[in-house]
C-alpha cells in the first residue's frame, strides 16, 4: 500500500517535510526560507525514516530540486500522472483477431508523482517524478519514429488487481478488427495524452478507449475515448485532467507497427 498518500492539497508549514511513498518511489518535500524542496531517498539506506518532521531529522545526503515561492505560500498538492512519452505495450502471447471481431485488453502503466506547489499565491507544477525506470524504445521507421516507453508488464486480458503493482494505472483498451483478414496482435503504441486518472478505492484508472483496427496503418487507427473507466471502476472519481485535454475521437498512426530498437 502506498504510504502517506493524498491526492488532496495540504498545508506545509515553514521547517517542515513530508514523505510520501507508492511503489519504489520514496518522495520527501520540503518548505524551508522562500523556496520548495522536492527530493527522494532510498528507503533500503533509511528505512526508519518517519511520514513528516523537521528539518533536523532528514539525512543529509538528499539532493534538492529547489523552487523559489513567497513567505505565504504554504499549499502543496500531490497528483498522479502518465509518463511524459508514449508507451509501448505487448500481450503475453500473440492474440489473433478475427475478421469484425473484437478483443479488450488491460494494461498497467507505472503513475509519476506530479508536484505543484504554491507559488505568489497561484498552484504551479513543479516537477514530475516517475515511479518506475522505464525503457526507452523507438517506434516506426527511423525516418518518421519516435521515442517512447516500453512497459515491463504485459496486456493481459482480464482485470485482477493482484497482476498489477500498486502504483500502475490501469488502462482498458478495446481492439476491434474491421478488417477482412484476422489479425495477429503482437504490440500496441498508445499516446497518452488524452487519458484522464481516476481514483477507484485505492487504485487508479484512466477512462477506457477502443482501438479501430485497419488494413491500411498509414491510413491510421481511429481511437475512441469513454469519459470514465470500465466496469465497476465506472464510479471512480475524476483526479488528475488528461495534459493534452480531453477528446472523444483521435487518430494514431502505426498503432501496431514494429519497434525499431531499445535505447536504454
Amino acid at each position: 500500500m502506498p504510504e502517506n498518500i493524498s491526492w488532496e492539497p495540504r498545508e506545509l508549514a515553514q521547517e517542515r517535510w513530508f514523505r510520501t511513498k507508492i511503489g519504489p518511489l520514496n518522495l520527501i518535500l520540503l518548505r524551508r526560507y522562500d523556496e520548495w524542496r522536492v527530493g527522494t531517498v532510498d528507503h533500503v539506506e533509511c528505512p526508519e525514516l518517519p511520514s513528516t518532521g523537521d528539518l533536523a531529522d532528514l539525512p543529509r545526503s538528499i539532493e534538492w530540486e529547489r523552487w523559489d515561492c513567497d513567505d505565504d505560500d504554504k499549499l502543496v498538492h500531490l497528483l498522479p500522472a502518465f509518463p511524459d512519452k508514449p508507451i509501448v505495450a505487448k500481450p503475453n502471447t500473440t492474440l489473433t483477431i478475427a475478421p469484425k471481431g473484437h478483443a479488450l485488453f488491460y494494461l498497467g502503466i507505472p503513475a509519476s508523482i506530479a508536484v505543484r506547489g504554491q507559488c505568489s499565491g497561484k498552484m504551479q507544477t513543479l516537477t514530475s517524478v516517475a515511479t518506475d525506470n522505464l525503457s526507452k524504445t523507438w517506434h516506426g521507421d527511423r525516418s518518421e519514429g519516435e521515442p517512447c516507453y516500453s512497459l515491463r508488464t504485459r496486456a493481459r486480458r482480464h482485470f485482477d488487481s493482484s497482476d498489477w503493482l500498486e502504483h500502475d494505472i490501469i488502462v482498458a483498451v478495446d481492439l476491434v478488427n474491421e478488417g477482412e483478414e484476422s489479425f495477429a496482435f503482437e504490440r500496441l503504441f498508445l499516446d497518452l495524452g488524452h487519458f484522464s486518472i481516476f481514483l477507484h478505492g485505492e487504485r487508479l484508472w484512466s477512462n477506457a478507449c477502443r482501438i479501430r483496427i485497419t488494413e491500411d496503418e498509414e491510413e491510421g487507427n481511429d481511437i475512441t475515448y469513454s469519459p470514465k473507466p470500465l466496469g465497476a471502476a465506472t464510479e471512480a472519481v475524476e483526479i488528475a485532467q488528461a495534459r493534452a485535454g480531453k477528446t472523444r475521437r483521435s487518430t494514431l498512426r502505426r498503432a501496431f507497427a514494429s519497434v525499431i530498437d531499445v535505447i536504454n
